[in-house]
Order: C-alpha cells, then sequence, then structure tokens
C-alpha cells in the first residue's frame, strides 16, 4: 500500500466523527510497538515484512537496544472501511505507550488525551501487576476500552495445546480481566451510594426535601452501571481480538460469521452470538446447543481454533506440507506471494499465509472504529472527570459572571464544537525534545512570549480580533494590596528548579520542544494568540501562572517525523512548537479565554523514590547543567529536580531505569556536557517504638517528658513522644497530595486579591476539608477511644506541614477549644475567656505531672538560677503561646524534617506538647527574638523527646512481581533472599510453566536487581519493582548493647560479633554523606603487635 500523504490525513481532521484517539496499553514485552508496527504497515509507512522488527516508534537509540520503550510516541494513521458499499475514511490518532512500571507517567500522558485504548494482555503471562495498573488509569480517566489477546501462536508452538484446551485458556484470561474491572465499577458504585445515602440521611433527620443535586446523583449513578457494562469484555460483544502481532495476523469473532453462515447456513445474527461461549453446533442436526451433546466441541473451537491450529500442523518448525498447504490457500481463496509459498524457512511460509487469511490490521482497526468512542461521544463522557468541579456558590457578581462563562465552556467541550467563533479549550499533556534537531544554544527568539501582569490584563473592547472570543480580552481586575505581617522562619526545605522564563533558541528555524496538545473545543491556529495556563492558575486570579504567546506553528504528529500544518480542530492530537513547549513546566491549559475552566492534573500510579545527585566534570559548566537540569524537569511528566539545602542539585527518579533514562537526556540532548552522578540515595524514615511490645497499640504508653528551657531561660517546653499508630501514619501518607492541596494550596500565590475572591475559595475548599477531616477522625476512632480523644488536640502535621507526623496540645486549659483546622489567630479563644472565671488563687500547678517534677527535683541548679523569677498568670500565658503559635510549629517541623538518628524525615512519631511556662521579665535581650530562641528550643525537646524512646530506622519496599520458569526457580529465590526480599505470594500460572512470585524488595538492594536476575537465571525470568508507597519498620536496633546474661552467651562479650547490624551501617552512610559525626574505630587493636614481611 503506498505510503498516505500527511494532506489527506490533515483533511479528516474536520470529520470529527471519522476521528478515534487510542492509545496502546500493556504490561512490558506484551508486544504493544509490535502491534503499533503491524498498523503502521497498513498505510505503507514501513514495509508488512519488518513489522514487529522495526519498532518504528521506539526511535530512541536507548529504546532499540533495550527493547522497550521509554516514552509515548504518536502518529496518525488512516484506515478505509466499507459501509453500505462506499468506503468511508476514518483517522486513527494512535499513541503507543511505554509498559515498564518506570515509564507509568507516559501511559499517564497517553490516557489523558485519548478517548479509547488498546489493551494488550499475552495469553500465557495473563494478567500482570501493570495490566491491573493500566485497566484502572483508564476507568479513571473514563477511556473506554478493547481487549487484544495476544501471543496466540505460543499456544501451539511452545505449550502444544489442543484447540479446546487453548479455549480454556483464553477463557480464564478474559475472566481475569473481567474480575479487575468489575472491581473497578464496584468500587465506584459502592462510593456513590454511599455519598448518597449519607445525604438522604441527612435530608430526612432535618426534614429537609430531596434537593435536584441528590436526584442528579441517583441519575449519575444510574448512568455508571450502563457506561460499566462498557468495561466488560466479552468477543460476542466484538470487543475482544485474538492477534500474533509478530506475524501480523488476527482477527474478531466478526470475521469468521460470513464463513461459518456460508458453511451452515445459520443466520449472521444468531451466529455473531454463539461463536463465542459454550454453544455446540451439532453438524448432523444442524442446530446449536447450549449444553455438550457427545464429542461435539464449543463452536469457538470448531469454526475458528481448529482451522488456525489446522495451518500450524501444515506449516511446522522443521515441516512444510506443500499438498495439504496449497489445498488450504485455495478453500480459504487466499492470495499469497510466490515468493513467500517458494521460501524454505517454515516461519516466513506460515506468517504470508497467516497475513493474508486474517490480516491484524483490518481486525484491529475495524474493532476500534466500531467499538470505541470519537472526540463527540468521548468527551461527553470524559469532562466531568477532566474538568475540576465548580462551586455553584457565587459571592459577587464578577465571580458569577466567571462561573456561567466556565460552564459554557465545558458544555462545549462536552460537545467538541470546532468552531471558529468560539474560545480554543485545549491540553498540554507533555513536552518533548525534537530529536531530529536537538536543542541549541541560547540567543534570543524572533518572537518572545511575555508574561501576564495585572496591568497588562486587556480590559474589554467592543471589538474582537477574528476567531478569538471576547472573554479573552474583557478581564477586568480590581486588585487591593493590604499588608500583611512577616510569618514566622520555616525550614527552608528544598528549592524545585522551575523554568521561569522562557528556553531561548536561535534565530534559525527550529522548535527545541514540542507540546502534545489535545484540542477539546475551538479550532488551533497559526497566528492565534492563546493564554497557555499552568497548574496553579485561577481565573479568579489571572494574573500568576499564565503566559500569553502566538502560535507560530502546528504540527501533525508522525511518529519519527513532524508535518508542519495550518490549523487543528477540536477532536485531534497535535504537536504546537514556536517555544510554547520552553513555557509549560510538564502539563498546561492553553485556551483563548483567561475565563477557562482549571483542568484536573494527571494521576500517576508510581512515585519517584531513587535520587542522585549530579554536578559538571568542569565547574565552568554549572550554568549548562542548571539550564539542563530546567529543561529535563520540564520535558518528564514525573522527574523531580532540586537544589538541597547543600547546594546540591538532585534528580529523583520512579526507578533504577527511569533514572538511566534521565541521566543520558540529561548528557546528551539537554546540558550536553559530562556530568559526575553520585551513588543512589535512598531514602530512609526515622520512627520510634513501643517499649514493651506486649502493650497494646492502641494504648500510648507513658513517656518520659522533656523539659528544655530557652537561651534566655525565660521559657520552659515540656514534651514526649509516643509512637503513632499505623492507620493514621499510613492514611496521613497516603493522603500527602490532598493535605498539600488543603493546607498549602494558596500558600504561593499572588496576594492582589480582591476579599470576594479570598472568601469564594474559602468555601469552595470546605468541603474538601471536611471530607478530609472526617476520613481521619474515623483513622483516630480505629486506633482506640484514647487516640480519639486526641483528635481534637492535633496541633500541626509535620515535616513540611503534611507529613504523617502529629503535634498534639496537651497545655492544661488550653487545649478545649483548640483545633488544627482552625486559624492561629482563633486557636485557644475560650480557653481565654475560661480563664478570666477562674479564682485568681486557683492553683496552677496542679496540673503539673509526676515526670515533671521528677525533671525539676534533677535540674535543681537551673531552678535556683531562675528562682527570683515569678510565672505569669494564665491568661497571659495563653496570649503569648497565641503569639508565638508560629514559631512552636516551626521548631515542630524542623524536627521532624530532620531526625536525631541521621537527619532523616521522621515518620509515625506523635510529639506531644505538655506545657510551655513562660516567667515575668523582659524577652528581648542579647539572645535574640524569643521567636527563635522558641523554635531552637522546641527542636531540641522533640528531638531528646525522640531519643528517649527506642529509636528505629524505616525503609522504603518495592512491591516486586517475578514471573519465571519453573527451571530457574531456585536460582530466583537465592537472587530475592540474597537482597533481603520478602515473599508475599507465589504460584504457578495454570496450564503454562511459568511461576509468579510477588515480593517486597528494600529500595536499598534493588540496584542492579534486573541484571543480575537476567545473568542467575539465564533470561529466564522477568521483573518489575513498582513503588506504592510502603514503608516498614527495620526490626533491629541500630545502637544495640549487650545488657543480659543470655545476649553475652550468645554473643560474647565483644560487640564486633553480633553480625551484620544493618540498620547501623544505614545510618552510618548517610551520616558519613551528610558530613556528620560518626562513631567508628579505625584500628581495633593499636597494641597488636604486627610482622612486615619484607621483599627484596
Amino acid at each position: 500500500m503506498p505510503s498516505i500523504s500527511p494532506n489527506v490525513l490533515a483533511s479528516l481532521q474536520s470529520q470529527t466523527k471519522n476521528i478515534r484517539n487510542i492509545c496502546v496499553l500493556a504490561h512490558v514485552d506484551h508486544g504493544k510497538t509490535t502491534l503499533s508496527d503491524c498498523l503502521i504497515s497498513s498505510n505503507g509507512i514501513i514495509s508488512p515484512q519488518m513489522a514487529g522488527k522495526l519498532r518504528y516508534l521506539d526511535f530512541l537509540e536507548a529504546e532499540q537496544e533495550r527493547m522497550i520503550t521509554m516514552k509515548a510516541s504518536s502518529i496518525s494513521l488512516l484506515y478505509q472501511q466499507l459501509q453500505d458499499g462506499q468506503p468511508s475514511n476514518y483517522l486513527i490518532n494512535l499513541i503507543d505507550s511505554p509498559g515498564h512500571v518506570d515509564f507509568s507517567s507516559e501511559v499517564s500522558t497517553a490516557v489523558r488525551i485519548t478517548d479509547g485504548a488498546l489493551v494488550l494482555v499475552d495469553c500465557i503471562e495473563g494478567v500482570c501487576i501493570q495490566t491491573h495498573a493500566v485497566l484502572r488509569q483508564a476507568y479513571q480517566e473514563k477511556v473506554r476500552p478493547c481487549l487484544v489477546i495476544n501471543k496466540i501462536d505460543r499456544l501451539v508452538t511452545e505449550l502444544s495445546m489442543t484447540p479446546r484446551e487453548a479455549y480454556q485458556h483464553i477463557k480464564k484470561v478474559i475472566e481475569q480481566v473481567n474480575a479487575i474491572t468489575g472491581t473497578l465499577l464496584s468500587e465506584e458504585v459502592l462510593l456513590k451510594e454511599f455519598s448518597i445515602n449519607e445525604k438522604l440521611d441527612i435530608n430526612k433527620s432535618s426534614s429537609v426535601e430531596s434537593t435536584q443535586e441528590e436526584d442528579d446523583s441517583v441519575q449519575d449513578l444510574e448512568d455508571l452501571k450502563e457506561i460499566g457494562s462498557d468495561y466488560y469484555f466479552s468477543p460476542d460483544k466484538g470487543n475482544v481480538a485474538f492477534t500474533t502481532a509478530f506475524d501480523s495476523w488476527g482477527f474478531t469473532i466478526k470475521q469468521f460469521v460470513d464463513l461459518c453462515h456460508k458453511k451452515t447456513g445459520i443466520k449472521k445474527e444468531i451466529l455473531s452470538k454463539t461463536l463465542w461461549g459454550d454453544y455446540y453446533y451439532h453438524p448432523k442436526e444442524k442446530k446449536i446447543y447450549k449444553s455438550p451433546r457427545g464429542n461435539l466441541t464449543p463452536m469457538f473451537v470448531t469454526f475458528i481454533l481448529n482451522s488456525i491450529w489446522e495451518v500450524y500442523k501444515t506449516v511446522s518448525n522443521d515441516y512444510i506440507d506443500r499438498e495439504r498447504l496449497d489445498k488450504i490457500i485455495a478453500m480459504l481463496g487466499l492470495k499469497v506471494h510466490q515468493r513467500d509459498l517458494a521460501s524454505k524457512e517454515p516461519k516466513i511460509v506460515l506468517s504470508a499465509v497467516l497475513q493474508s487469511w486474517l490480516p491484524l490490521s483490518d481486525a484491529v482497526l475495524a474493532m476500534v472504529v466500531e467499538k470505541l468512542p470519537n472526540p463527540i461521544d468521548g468527551q461527553a463522557l470524559r469532562m466531568d472527570k477532566i474538568f475540576k468541579p465548580i462551586d455553584s456558590k457565587v459571592s459577587s457578581p464578577e465571580e458569577g459572571e466567571i462561573k456561567q462563562k466556565q460552564k459554557e465552556m465545558i458544555e462545549q467541550t462536552k460537545q467538541c464544537n470546532p468552531s471558529h467563533d468560539i474560545d480554543v479549550v485545549s491540553y498540554v499533556a507533555k513536552v518533548f525534545v525534537n530529536g531530529d534537531k536537538g536543542v541549541t544554544a541560547a540567543v534570543h527568539r524572533p518572537v518572545p512570549p511575555r508574561r501576564v501582569q495585572p496591568s497588562a490584563v486587556p480590559k474589554q473592547q467592543p471589538t474582537t480580533t477574528e476567531g478569538t472570543s471576547s472573554d479573552s480580552t474583557s478581564t477586568t481586575t480590581t486588585t487591593t494590596t493590604t499588608p500583611t505581617p512577616a510569618p514566622a522562619p520555616t525550614p527552608m526545605i528544598r528549592q524545585p528548579l522551575i523554568l521561569r522564563q522562557p528556553i531561548q533558541q536561535q534565530e534559525k528555524d527550529t522548535d527545541d520542544f514540542i507540546a502534545v496538545v489535545r484540542v477539546f473545543s475551538g479550532t488551533l491556529r497559526k497566528g492565534q494568540k492563546v493564554f497557555v495556563m499552568g497548574p496553579r492558575f485561577d481565573p479568579m486570579n489571572p494574573t500568576h501562572d499564565v503566559q500569553e504567546i502566538e502560535i507560530t506553528r502546528l504540527y501533525l504528529l508522525m511518529g519519527r517525523s513532524l508535518e508542519p500544518i495550518d490549523e487543528v480542530p477540536a477532536g485531534n492530537v497535535c504537536g504546537v512548537g514556536g517555544g510554547i513547549g520552553s513555557l509549560v513546566l510538564k502539563s498546561a491549559t492553553i485556551s483563548t479565554s483567561l475565563k477557562c475552566p482549571s483542568i484536573a492534573n494527571m494521576m500517576f500510579v508510581s512515585s519517584p523514590i531513587v535520587k542522585v545527585a549530579v554536578e559538571p566534570e568542569n565547574i565552568s559548566d554549572m550554568p549548562k547543567l542548571v539550564q539542563g537540569l530546567k529543561m529535563l524537569n520540564q520535558a518528564d511528566p514525573l522527574v523531580e529536580v532540586y537544589v538541597q539545602e547543600s547546594g546540591e542539585h538532585v534528580i529523583v527518579a520512579s526507578g533504577e531505569l527511569h533514572l538511566e533514562r534521565c541521566i543520558s537526556d540529561l548528557k546528551d540532548s539537554f546540558a550536553k556536557i559530562n556530568v559526575i552522578v553520585s551513588s543512589p540515595i535512598v531514602p530512609f524514615r526515622e520512627t520510634i517504638v513501643e517499649v514493651d511490645p506486649i502493650k497494646g497499640a492502641a494504648s500510648p504508653p507513658q513517656a518520659e517528658v522533656i523539659r528544655q528551657m530557652t537561651a534566655n531561660r525565660m521559657v520552659r517546653v515540656y514534651i514526649k513522644a509516643v509512637p503513632l499508630p499505623k492507620n493514621i501514619s499510613i492514611f496521613l501518607e497516603q493522603h500527602s497530595t490532598v493535605m498539600r492541596d488543603l493546607f498549602l494550596g494558596g500558600k504561593n500565590k499572588d496576594k492582589d486579591i480582591n476579599q470576594a475572591d479570598k472568601h469564594s475559595k474559602k468555601e469552595a475548599a470546605q468541603g474538601d476539608r471536611e471530607e478530609f477531616q472526617n476520613q481521619l477522625k474515623e483513622e483516630f476512632v480505629k486506633a482506640g477511644p484514647i487516640w480519639e480523644a486526641e483528635y481534637n488536640r492535633i496541633w500541626a502535621f509535620g515535616p513540611k506541614h503534611i507529613g504523617p507526623n502529629i503535634l498534639l496540645n496537651h497545655i492544661p486549659n488550653y487545649c478545649e477549644s483548640f483545633s488544627s483546622w482552625k486559624p492561629a489567630h482563633q486557636r485557644g479563644i475560650q480557653s481565654l475567656k475560661k480563664s478570666k472565671l477562674q479564682n485568681d488563687n486557683e492553683n496552677e500547678t496542679d496540673e503539673t505531672t509526676e515526670e515533671k517534677e521528677e525533671i525539676e527535683e534533677k535540674e535543681e541548679d537551673e531552678k535556683s538560677q531562675a528562682s527570683s523569677q515569678i510565672i505569669i498568670d494564665q491568661e497571659d500565658k495563653f496570649r503569648k503561646i497565641l503569639e508565638l503559635d508560629n514559631s512552636i510549629v516551626s521548631g515542630f517541623q524542623l524536627a521532624t524534617y530532620a531526625g536525631p538518628l541521621c537527619e532523616e524525615p521522621m515518620m509515625g512519631v506523635c510529639l506531644v506538647v505538655e506545657d510551655i511556662e513562660f516567667m515575668e521579665g523582659d524577652f528581648t535581650d542579647k539572645y535574640g527574638p524569643i521567636s527563635g530562641q522558641l523554635i531552637s528550643t522546641i527542636k531540641d525537646a522533640c528531638r531528646s523527646a525522640f531519643q528517649a524512646k527506642p529509636q528505629r530506622l524505616m525503609e522504603a519496599l518495592y512491591l516486586c512481581e517475578v514471573q519465571v520458569s519453573s527451571i530457574a526457580l531456585g536460582k530466583m529465590y537465592s537472587v530475592l533472599s540474597g537482597r533481603r526480599a520478602q515473599i508475599i505470594k507465589e504460584g504457578m500460572k495454570e496450564g503454562t510453566p511459568i511461576f509468579c512470585i510477588q515480593a517486597r524488595l528494600p529500595v536499598s538492594e534493588s540496584f542492579g536487581f534486573s541484571q543480575q536476575t537476567m545473568i542467575k537465571t539465564s533470561g529466564a525470568a522477568s521483573t518489575q519493582l513498582f513503588f506504592d508507597n510502603y514503608w516498614e519498620i527495620m526490626e533491629q536496633d541500630p545502637f544495640f548493647q549487650l545488657s543480659t546474661e543470655e545476649e553475652l552467651e550468645d554473643h560474647g562479650s565483644n560487640i564486633a560479633s553480633l553480625g551484620n547490624n544493618i540498620p547501623r551501617q544505614f545510618v552510618d552512610k548517610i551520616r558519613k554523606r551528610k558530613g556528620l559525626f560518626v562513631e567508628e574505630k579505625l584500628v581495633q587493636h593499636a597494641e597488636k603487635q604486627r610482622t612486615l614481611s619484607k621483599k627484596n
């Protein structure tokens, strides 16, 4: 077939109903890129003989070497289908995505900009860990999938199954996939039912009638159950294809309906429903039965698999039955090239016959056209998920106008309206480097973008430019600036490398970055002025995180090449150049209106965990390294790049392979310099455990209270540390993103925002805040009655205000009205009022604990020095605590960010402020402001309280899935045990010689794991490592000392005989890396005589 002209493909972009945006999803090595090659060959771009071998969309050198996909690539294809005797042209925008879990972020970008997905499953390996992950991603984004059972030939050539055995095996694979989708659907249905029932119960108790919102929720639930049927796979529904992509053949049930109709005379409608399932055809009676009769086999076996198996018997690995082969070709009426038939290679002959009989591209693309939605239907289902919900409450006429405009724009995206007269709404899913031209030196660009400033926001004009809505030029901003007090110092943890200014290029016609864009509404055109809106853009404050630029280049994405085009209507995927890619940090929204609603961030299934520090070999290349790191941060959706307090430039990746890819991109494409890379820096956490493991977890033990005084001895703090229940710690760790949005969402935004907008934001966030509070309260209830009472005493979370540690307030008479959900200026007000009603002669020392009295007896010398001072009364005490609230919290944040073991963050620690005492006197002295002294005092007290408990190190663990053949099983277990892996699940896949092992592998032991596995098992095992934010306490005490007779008998008097204390080794390595003190002996026996041999 001749290659399709790009002009033909571009002309099809305006036929929205004939467009299909699809992605290919699967576990690694299940055949995604090979399948894509087969579809590409149907357009004449590559030779059919090279399909599956060329890997056309893997254009990176590393991808070709490793034979895995690392970057998602897009290509546009033409498919012609006969409808009522007339050919109908369809535009297929195909995106091939990686299967390796390290590059799961590329899958997220592919799913966001498509409407349908082809989910591939290896018929022997079945459902794997990444299969489950991509199905969940597709379901969450409301992308409709079709199932492709790949590598059918392995059932014949490797497992030597009979057709009936193969049918039973395939049936079980489909059931496994349906079990996953059924679980996803039931989870969402149960959550919606619970939400609806909760609202109904509230209305019944308050005698309120059902609202329109509740009626809509019930209708949404019914619609959800109907949509769920689209995620149920069955060959008789036409959404399952059976393929062998490497040989370029495949089929669906529909392709055999005509053949069986001619052979049996049964109606096509009946055959389409009975060719799959337990239906049996009796050839003599010419009837179909639902139960087996005699030796009858299912119709799928009789009419389909038997025919395919017959071809494989005719052409085996070492023999070709020419006579039988000629009869098969004549009976099926196939046209096979004589050159292929004359080949002495059985594989070539077999592939040629099956390709001619069952061409893969026809089967798969026909299924795509018939079963996957066009952009109009797809966006109607997906827009509610893609756009953030708009709050119905309105606090000002201006806000009401903006929200009304947003609702209109969302409605236009649901209709996929390509009109030139409406605002453009499009989404940048990722940016990539133009590999053919590379990254050029930094010279000024001819058409520089400009950042929108408050004074630069255009006022409303009576006329607008052609194709641009007046909303893009009709925003009036009223700003009021009020002086705000300087916040208390907070820990400077890290400085993210964010590209504040656009990357500049040479004046020649080049594009360093190309943005991959999905147009949801309107038409994107050359010469059009648009706004590039970052993830923090807020239509209520349209001067922050937004820049304006003119579109100068649009491209049709054709895999390894880019074809210039003039415009892109709604419903298409395209490339946008001309400098727009350099303005995007990972993802962005492009619109012609500043009133564009916010698009939700993409969901990633894995998190960055492995980090390294980088520096240039030549120190003079540091500016190039910084610029290269900024570009890397832009181009990779998941990588994190920042500068530590020590000045080190750090790259954080999701795994070893992802890290290797990032370093390669940095050296070869972005910075273009040689860099020095440190050893991988594995994160650890510090925690404490119960003194007596027999005690129940629901009852916090009595811990030693630590007393600490400020430098000027004017303030005393009393703090103790207790372990936080595991369920609360896990909940806080898993909801760190939610906490960041709730507590830190507006931290870095512009201050010039009017009071109405502030009130609007407060109202919008209230619902999410209450939901989070209720979920957290449930976790406290689960932890036990004592912890349930502690919920209202929460002072802060840490580190960074969102971590898995809690600061509790136990200050007498101060905690009754205290809550972390209140602003600082509202905390403890009721306690202040109550203190005024108490008698002046009330003894304030009755609330002190026995621990505090013991500490005071031990430190009489300090007490005598402060005996001349008088403790201030309760009312003044509460006022000073309120004034110093930020200092107390900041000290807690510093302590939890860097623990005393090895300066790693704490996790699962509850620090309790028992009391704070103030002395009368002047707080301003030579030691500096009392706020700074208190920060240091709180930090030291928290660390001392932490050290008063048994300390432990926590390590991150990967979820490891291994598939290994039975002959190499023992060697695989040897590799796992040598790396401290914990086996979770193991078993043999039914009907195959493959064992599947699930284990927890420490991140610190994961480096080189894949290579060692390949060497030890001679390539008979495949591994996948997935980080799901799982942390585990290392049981061994890093500071273990011999203390009992039994321990002396077991280990001897020498502590060195204890063997490997792995936590202590990790602690020492981390302290050495950070330049901290390490207690070690360089010479064990200095007095021992040494005999040095003399050599001539």
